[in-house]
């Protein structure tokens, strides 16, 4: 048994005493810069021309951006809502969130849970997240603006309610453009 173990241990001695050098590519990096010579304008570096990418019509409902799983919720949030379920509503659509937590459309519904609650802040606050998560959607942009005008129409600020609806209205505009 023993001369069994020291064959091993010799095999494996013998494998790591080999001269064998492995030999790798350079590494390729970018090329190093051309002196140019005295009384020469070096030519400048021309970059290719990027063919230019056709404009992605972002989602316009949180059926085009949301999962199966989300849908089912959001669609069960709805009937609790219009039954009047509002606490039961909010909570199917913060499982929702746990789902989809980067999804605009999700909170956008929120909000409105919450304004329908009589939680005029939190209904801004959700709308305000909504827009946050939504980039560049002036369809849920625009939507949430006018959330946000009436939440602020609810407190009583009248000047913020018109100011929201205003942003309201310059997303409107940008969403028809889009669909044009």
């Amino acid at each position: 048994m023993q001369r069994i173990a020291a064959l091993v241990v010799l095999v494996a001695l013998a494998g790591c005493a080999t001269n064998q050098r492995t030999s790798f590519p350079p590494p390729q990096g970018p090329a190093s810069p051309t002196i140019p010579s005295p009384g020469r304008t070096p030519e400048p570096e021309r970059v290719p021309e990027r063919p230019s990418e056709p404009e992605v019509m972002p989602p316009r409902s949180a059926q085009e951006a949301s999962s199966p799983a989300v849908l089912s919720l959001l669609g069960r949030a709805d009937t609790l809502a219009r039954n009047g379920n509002m606490d039961m509503a909010a909570a199917t659509l913060e499982r929702a969130l746990d789902l989809e937590p980067r999804n605009a459309f999700v909170y956008q519904r929120l909000a409105s849970v919450k304004l329908a609650q009589g939680q005029g802040g939190q209904a801004e606050a959700m709308a305000r997240k909504s827009n946050s998560v939504a980039g560049d959607n002036p369809f849920v942009r625009a939507d949430n603006w006018r959330l946000i005008a009436e939440a602020r129409r609810v407190g009583g600020d009248r000047s913020g309610a018109d100011e929201a609806m205003q942003r309201a209205s310059s997303y409107r505009s940008a969403s028809q453009q889009l669909m044009r």
